[in-house]
């Protein structure tokens, strides 16, 4: 033989069922595309070559449609998942946690804000209470100066006006025309104020040397945690002493402890010690000197002296 492969026998057979062809058609299709092979050419008998062309009995049988897939690596979609929700919740914790942290300041603040309104309102009402108290006195005196009035001798007139002058509320001590309170309850610069002005009064305003004099000697010389707030501050900025009234600090009344280095502290008043003193007070050496004023922090306890206008 010369390389040539002989067929002696080839039979086709026509007579399948057509179930059968159609499974082969099936079939071949699926290796033509599995494997995408080709018959071209069959060589039949010894020396003789033709060329036979199969004509496909097989319908056309339409391709798979091929899909287009994006192949995403599963390990590295769980880490994308996992990193978002964490972000979440991170997210939502640090939203809990300042919500949270601003409806706790709210609610601090809201019950600050009720309480000084309570205050207020509570010293309102006794402020309308004293000035009830204090019309019903009026009508006292006026009754008193007409009975005055009818009176032949002067001297009666005289005596009823120096008793009028002098009329000051129990536990008040009468001085040129006003009346002081020397409080021994212990209250921070704010309460006390707010005590002075539950009495009818306010925390002691000082405008004479007079005045220094006579409530210097009748605080006396005690030690600093038993000293007396008056009515000044420089809480608003930092040395600029205000009065109740919001009058400035003045020169000519300012009586202020120097120290001079030869006693409690070598350094002169006010001090501002730590950074923390913005309210004055009296009592320390007052029976020795007249100045005898000194700044003290505001929110420590201190007896306090009040200060209002004795009734005309």
């Amino acid at each position: 033989m010369s390389g040539e492969v002989i067929y002696s026998n080839v039979t086709f057979i026509q007579n399948q069922k057509q179930a059968a062809g159609a499974k082969g058609c099936v079939f071949g299709k699926a290796l033509e595309l599995e494997e995408n092979v080709t018959y071209s050419e069959i060589t039949i008998g010894a020396g003789k070559q033709g060329n036979v062309q199969t004509e496909s009995t097989c319908p056309d049988i339409p391709a798979p449609p091929v899909e287009s897939k994006i192949f995403i690596p599963e390990g590295r979609f769980r880490r994308v998942v996992l990193v978002t929700l964490v972000c979440l919740c991170v997210i939502l914790l640090v939203l809990t946690i300042t919500l949270g942290l601003l409806y706790a300041l709210n609610k601090i603040h809201l019950k600050a804000e009720q309480v000084r309104i309570k205050e207020y309102l509570r010293i309102q009402k006794e402020q309308s209470s004293e000035l009830h108290h204090i019309e019903r006195n009026l009508s006292a005196v006026n009754d008193l100066l007409a009975k005055a009035q009818g009176h032949t001798g002067s001297n009666q007139v005289l005596i009823v006006f120096s008793l009028l002058a002098r009329r000051c509320a129990s536990g008040w001590e009468f001085y040129n025309g006003s009346c002081y309170h020397f409080s021994e309850v212990k209250l921070t610069w704010e309460l006390s104020q707010y005590a002075c002005i539950r009495d009818g009064g306010h925390l002691v305003i000082i405008e004479s040397h007079q005045e220094q004099d006579f409530i210097r000697m009748k605080v006396g010389n005690t030690d600093i945690k038993n000293s007396y707030w008056i009515g000044m501050t420089d809480m608003k900025e930092e040395g600029v002493w205000v009065w109740m009234d919001n009058t400035t600090l003045s020169n000519n009344t300012k009586y202020w402890d120097l120290n001079n280095g030869t006693d409690v502290s070598a350094y002169p008043e006010p001090n501002n010690w730590e950074s923390s003193e913005d309210c004055a007070q009296m009592g320390v050496r007052c029976s020795d000197q007249i100045s005898c004023w000194f700044d003290y922090g505001c929110n420590i306890p201190s007896k306090s002296i009040c200060e209002s206008r004795s009734i005309k």
